[in-house]
């Protein structure tokens, strides 16, 4: 090899590895800084497309997760609601078996009349409850909810919240005018001991009918939640950096610049030996 000053080969061939070392070495330090693999489209193109097709599947089904659970809480505020509606049916029933007590006078039925008026009231307050200003309860025709438990909100990928008019129900189907609001002159034995307990039986209808639809919103929940744990997992795979090994690629790089650098110090000093020459 010819001994040239105007081009040192070997300072320039350093250099270039020194380039391509410490490129290296920011890559390393980029994935253990951030904890990704990939950060950088060159790092893995088609890994980073499939990742953000991923991510997106996650925050669609997140979005999904909740509304289920807002689903859930809103049947369970339902419930609640039914269970006191119950119970006032059930007292209406005990104090029409009561009014028919041969030792009871006209001012004991009158009281078990008042009473069986305010519990009317508040059988017909409680269809009007509302969970976030969004009726429990139908208050007219063809009204529904429906909670999508998909990420995409694709056709047939819901459940239907019955939101049951136990007003019309008990009124028109059960017992008479048991749920809407009272008149003066309403008293407990205008429905019979039979018509209490099928009101009471209806009721009963509504609650089994919630709970079955919190029982599948239930198993929709965790059904998507154990997507999100997949799809995270599936991510993470992609995008999660091996931080072993790339603690031990940090190493090396950090040593092959360092070397590097030491030899393209020493190939910039070997042409001193042309000044030896020239002397």
């Amino acid at each position: 090899m010819t001994l040239s000053i105007n081009t040192n080969i070997a300072a320039t061939r350093a250099s270039k590895y020194l380039a391509a070392n410490h490129q290296n070495l920011q890559e390393s330090l980029d994935r253990l800084s951030s904890g990704k693999r990939i950060t950088n489209p060159s790092d893995d193109a088609g890994g980073l497309a499939v990742s953000m097709k991923l991510e997106h599947s996650i925050n669609g089904l997140k979005g999904a997760s909740r509304n289920i659970s807002n689903g859930i809480s809103l049947l369970q505020v339902q419930d609640g609601i039914l269970e006191s509606a119950g119970q006032i049916v059930a007292r209406m029933g005990e104090l029409r078996g009561m009014y028919d007590d041969v030792t009871k006078n006209t001012a004991d039925k009158a009281t078990y009349d008042s009473e069986y008026r305010d519990l009317k009231d508040q059988l017909n307050a409680l269809a009007s409850t509302k969970f976030n200003d969004v009726n429990l309860f139908e208050t007219s025709a063809g009204e529904s909810k429906s909670v999508f438990i998909t990420a995409d909100g694709s056709s047939g990928a819901s459940v239907d919240i019955s939101q049951h008019n136990f007003i019309t129900d008990l009124d028109n189907t059960v017992a008479d005018s048991i749920a809407s609001a009272s008149a003066a002159d309403d008293a407990v034995d205008d429905n019979s001991s039979d018509e209490y307990t099928d009101a009471l039986a209806k009721i009963a209808e509504f609650r089994a009918a919630n709970g079955g639809q919190a029982k599948r919103l239930e198993y929709a929940l965790a059904d998507v939640e154990n997507q999100i744990t997949n799809l995270t997992a599936a991510n993470g795979r992609i995008m999660d950096v091996d931080i072993a090994t790339e603690s031990a690629a940090l190493a090396k790089h950090q040593i092959l610049v360092q070397a590097s650098a030491s030899m393209v110090a020493q190939a910039n000093s070997a042409n001193n030996v042309a000044l030896t020459l020239l002397q």
